[in-house]
């Protein structure tokens, strides 16, 4: 059994709020922003996923934070490990080539840069490929699955664009067994991801504040400090 954080603050209600959105039908997709340090990925981890399990989903969680050149890989990943565990290690060799990472050095150009867009547009298909694969072994679990995508805003940068469509296409089929919270730091960003029409998740998910922590938060870590000391 994995130790409890003393210092959690449980949002069980907002957890709660979430799937019963879901539930209901009327979205399979749910776009959270707020800034860093804000409680977004431990509610995620410890508030919403596990709630989720409760009520039978499968669960993947993906941040893109420290990978935000291989998005993609790190998506399809996680996505694995909650459908099929003991798979994940074929999937990893798949990936075995990972993304160099001299575009992040600002100095690429001409030629290069060519060979960069190359690298990252292989790397798209072949997540894509591996997505399809997986999902359709899922569509014969007759379960559910709830996604969240840490740093979503990554998905937006113009390299990461043929994978995004393909994500898409892959979760557009799906929307009765799959839902996805996009969790992000930026505003800007997530609005232009489902906002604007040359995007590929152009109008496939409502965008909206994290609702952020409330005076039972203050409360809640006063009781814990004077309990402890």
């Amino acid at each position: 059994k994995a130790l409890q954080d003393p210092w959690h603050h449980p949002r069980l209600t907002l957890a709660e709020r979430y799937l019963k959105e879901f539930g209901l039908g009327l979205q399979s997709a749910k776009g959270v922003f707020a800034k860093r340090r804000m409680g977004k990925t431990e509610f995620l981890n410890k508030d919403l996923l596990p709630a989720a399990r409760k009520k039978q989903f499968l669960t993947a969680y993906a941040t893109l934070w420290d990978d935000k050149q291989a998005p993609a890989q790190t998506i399809v990943v996680a996505i694995a490990s909650a459908i099929e565990p003991r798979g994940v290690e074929s999937v990893l060799e798949r990936f075995k080539t990972p993304l160099k990472k001299i575009r992040a050095s600002g100095k690429i150009g001409g030629i290069a840069e060519g060979r960069v867009e190359a690298e990252f547009d292989k790397q798209a298909e072949l997540a894509g490929s591996l997505l399809t694969e997986i999902l359709r072994k899922f569509d014969k679990t007759g379960k559910k699955l709830l996604i969240a995508i840490d740093e979503a805003q990554v998905l937006a940068a113009k390299e990461h664009s043929n994978f995004a469509h393909a994500l898409r296409a892959a979760l557009d089929t799906r929307k009765d067994t799959i839902k996805v919270i996009f969790a992000g730091s930026s505003e800007t960003t997530l609005r232009r991801m489902f906002g604007r029409s040359s995007e590929p998740f152009y109008n496939w998910a409502p965008v909206q504040p994290f609702e952020l922590l409330g005076r039972d938060f203050v409360e809640d870590m006063v009781e814990k400090v004077n309990n402890l000391s």
